[in-house]
């Protein structure tokens, strides 16, 4: 009698430890997951918490159950005992995701029919309003179902979960469905392609936190160099969503007149827009 007792005092001392534990886990803030139930029984699922933590799953769906509804998905991840610790982020990219997250919109178009038996991924990064109420922003989903929100926040996160967990199956850009940010050249990127270059003149200010703007003095290789990276260089996708106010430097190109023709501004080599950062390539200045 004791025994039983004693036994059933310390399941529920177990249970509140968990219930603790699993109350206190970080919110999650984006996830993907593949499921395939027709020709096999298969569950692949990654996701991130607001702590930068790094958590991953597999098995089988008719033991894990995964459910269907994104509501139910994020209450699941929340509360399942069976994640395993995949790493974790570092300080600046959790902020870097967390802005991307922050202005990611929602896409407007359905998912629809695509490939046969293949399963079906999906990934969603995840919002929370002040009392707590989740709302999910659709990706894209790939497999059996298609679709890709292509708000360059969007496509940005969706390649980030590529790298962070590549054990989740993904269709993206396979059977000849162009997938991600399209290249676009820098110069009509920056609204710079009806600008003739053959007679430019290059001007570089550095914007200090506290000091303002400073002047800086460009050798003729460089001012080459950034003509040569705007004029034949692409935009290739996004890299946060930050607005900065100090360490980036203007070029600004101008006429032999000294008229303004437009300008770029960049930070540690990322292109700065009104929107956030986008990765250059190729791009040696």
């Amino acid at each position: 009698m004791r025994k039983g007792l004693l036994r059933a005092a310390v399941m529920l001392l177990m249970a509140g430890a968990l219930a603790s534990t699993l109350a206190e886990r970080p919110r999650i803030i984006l996830y993907t997951a593949y499921r395939q139930v027709g020709w096999g029984d298969a569950v692949q699922i990654g996701c991130v918490d607001e702590s930068g933590g790094l958590w991953a799953v597999r098995g089988y769906d008719s033991d894990l159950k995964w459910p269907y509804g994104w509501e139910k998905q994020i209450e699941y991840l929340q509360a399942t005992e069976r994640l395993s610790e995949a790493g974790t982020l570092t300080h600046d990219e959790l902020f870097a995701l967390k802005s991307l997250i922050a202005g990611v919109s929602a896409t407007e178009d359905k998912p629809v029919g695509w490939m046969c038996d293949a399963g079906t991924e999906s990934s969603r990064a995840v919002r929370y309003d002040r009392e707590g109420k989740a709302e999910a922003i659709l990706l894209g989903m790939t497999g059996d179902d298609l679709l890709e929100n292509t708000d360059p926040n969007a496509q940005a996160l969706y390649l980030k979960l590529r790298f962070l967990f590549p054990f989740v199956r993904c269709y993206a850009g396979e059977e000849t469905q162009s997938w991600g940010f399209r290249p676009v050249s820098i110069a009509a990127f920056c609204h710079l392609d009806e600008i003739n270059w053959d007679d430019v003149r290059v001007s570089a200010w550095y914007t200090d936190c506290e000091a303002g703007p400073q002047q800086r003095d460009l050798t003729e290789d460089e001012e080459k160099r950034i003509l040569d990276c705007v004029k034949t260089g692409f935009v290739i996708g996004k890299e946060n969503a930050f607005g900065v106010t100090g360490g980036t430097t203007t070029f600004f190109f101008s006429d032999r007149d000294g008229k303004t023709l437009g300008s770029i501004e960049l930070y540690n080599g990322l292109l700065v827009c009104s929107d956030g950062m986008y990765h250059l390539t190729p791009f040696s200045f």
